[in-house]
């Protein structure tokens, strides 16, 4: 069977033990089964083997060890509606413990005919509703965190404790963290959809605000933060010293559709693909197993040879079963380490289009000195720097395509380090001078006002969108003066107060007046 999907959790109920807990559990899971095979839930709850007219095939099995503990398990067998040569595999088990029930839930995909054809899959899943239902009613831990079918959205003050329990080596699961577009102030990701499909395979959390994403990156350092629309995967084992490529990053540009639906996607397939690798077998199969060698052993019309050749087989099952999972553990970090290494390429990728895109001009900035920058390039490098302390929109790009010729990149470069200096000053109240005050200081010239921005005809030219509104970016700073327009530099932004953040919308000449 080609398993696609495993989730294991551990259901807590403080107000049943851990008996009534496992028979809630298993009425939920029947009701869920019952209701695309219409079995009806009290019959599933009997032990045995039932069979639809729609093809559908359940098997159910109750087990007690000497040990008082229970288990039950559930295999349900559904035809494939895209191909006809497969058919749907779930399993569902549930084994009682004293701190809980372990429920486990897999998902495959299994032969189901003697023909052979080899041809691209076109099957379609989404992660199943049962998991959602028991994440909702038991509560499931994770390092003293709950874990929830819907996003946590995250503000300023949480950042600290969550980056605490982020860096807690005793989380089991990935964390997938969304962060906000500039343009729209919303996520280029539907975070609904996201922890519906990823519910039992990881945690998403949402920066809801800018200072929260800008928080992130105070406390683990931009290399491994994410703002601006990005999203970003947090494996378990994560610390302030890990690698970025380790922890996957996509950037807006890689997410063009609208709500992620392809991202969602893919992060659906990969983790599945993990988790499936990794989840361990549920205890309840190995309580099977085992009473089954016993009764075996105390048969007395069963030769001698035949329980040695049982308790020969039984061996080499469960060397079958160690190999099994220490390839199913290779498998899970092979397929981290691709990803990693994907993600790695994907950049090199991104930035071989942008060396075409410049008419073979490097991009690579690091050690490069600065008097060898373009405009774009000392735009760029400036905006790697700065992280989030500052926003840039994307009207920012189409104004410095257009100041190309200006003759000093690296005075533009500084100024923008400059700029966001004083813009974190302001947020985080440090400044202890106004704007002006602190830019004359650096040689510089700036207005908080500008009367051509409330001027009917020339209005426009200040207006962009941000947070889903148009506001007018009347704030500028006069870098360099110059007689010609390309060479007379000029950053205007508009003052965020909410958020407390400076948004940068144009770098490049000077706006009409």
């Amino acid at each position: 069977m080609r398993e696609l999907y495993a989730c294991q959790l551990l259901l807590t109920d403080p107000q049943a033990t851990p008996d009534e807990a496992l028979g809630r559990a298993e009425r939920l899971i029947c009701e869920w089964v019952g209701r695309p095979t219409g079995l009806v839930p009290s019959v599933l709850a009997e032990d045995g083997r039932y069979e639809t007219t729609g093809g559908h095939t359940v098997t159910t099995h109750h087990h007690v060890t000497d040990d008082a503990l229970k288990g039950w398990t559930c295999s349900w067998y559904q035809p494939a509606a895209d191909d006809p040569t497969v058919r749907w595999a779930t399993s569902l088990a549930l084994s009682s413990r004293s701190d809980g029930v372990c429920a486990t839930v897999r998902i495959g995909l299994q032969q189901d005919s003697d023909m052979f054809q080899l041809r691209r899959p076109v099957f379609r899943f989404s992660s199943p509703a049962i998991v959602r239902t028991l994440l909702r009613e038991f509560v499931v831990g994770d390092a003293e965190h709950r874990t929830k079918p819907s996003p946590w959205m995250l503000t300023a003050g949480d950042i600290p404790g969550f980056v605490e329990w982020l860096t807690d080596h005793r989380r089991a699961l990935p964390v997938v963290v969304v962060t906000n577009h500039p343009s729209t102030g919303r996520p280029l990701v539907d975070t609904q959809k996201l922890s519906r499909e990823l519910a039992g395979l990881a945690h998403v959390a949402h920066l809801s605000t800018h200072l929260a994403a800008r928080n992130l990156t105070d406390e683990v350092g931009a290399q491994l933060s994410a703002w601006q629309g990005a999203v970003r995967l947090y494996w378990p084992k994560f610390g302030k010293d890990s690698e970025p490529y380790d922890h996957k990053y996509w950037p807006p540009h890689r997410m063009p559709d609208e709500g992620g639906a392809f991202l969602i996607d893919e992060l659906r397939r990969w983790l599945g693909s993990v988790s499936a690798a990794s989840v361990p077998e549920n205890p309840v199969h190995g309580w099977v197993r085992a009473a089954r060698w016993q009764a075996l052993q105390k048969a007395d019309d069963l030769p001698d040879w035949a329980k040695e050749y049982v308790r020969l087989q039984d061996q080499e099952l469960k060397d079958i079963r160690r190999q099994y999972d220490e390839v199913s553990k290779k498998l899970a970090t092979a397929l981290t380490k691709a990803e990693a290494l994907q993600a790695q390429f994907d950049e090199v990728s991104l930035a071989g289009g942008k060396l075409a895109d410049d008419g073979g001009l490097a991009t690579e900035l690091a050690g490069t000195d600065l008097s060898d920058l373009t405009v774009r390039e000392a735009l760029q490098r400036a905006k790697e720097e700065i992280g989030d302390d500052v926003i840039f929109l994307p009207s920012t790009e189409a104004s410095v395509k257009k100041f190309s010729a200006y003759k000093d990149p690296s005075k533009l470069y500084r100024a923008l380090l400059d700029v966001a200096t004083a813009g974190r000053g302001w947020a985080d109240d440090t400044l202890g001078k106004p704007f002006g005050e602190f830019f004359l200081e650096r040689g510089y010239r700036y207005s908080a006002r500008h009367p051509a921005a409330h001027n009917r005809r020339h209005r426009s030219h200040y207006e962009v969108r941000y947070n889903g509104r148009t506001v007018l970016m009347e704030a500028h700073l006069k870098v360099d003066e110059a007689t010609t327009a390309d060479q007379c530099l000029r950053i205007y932004w508009y003052v965020d107060k909410t958020d407390k953040v400076l948004v940068v919308g144009h770098v490049g000449r000077h706006l009409p007046d």
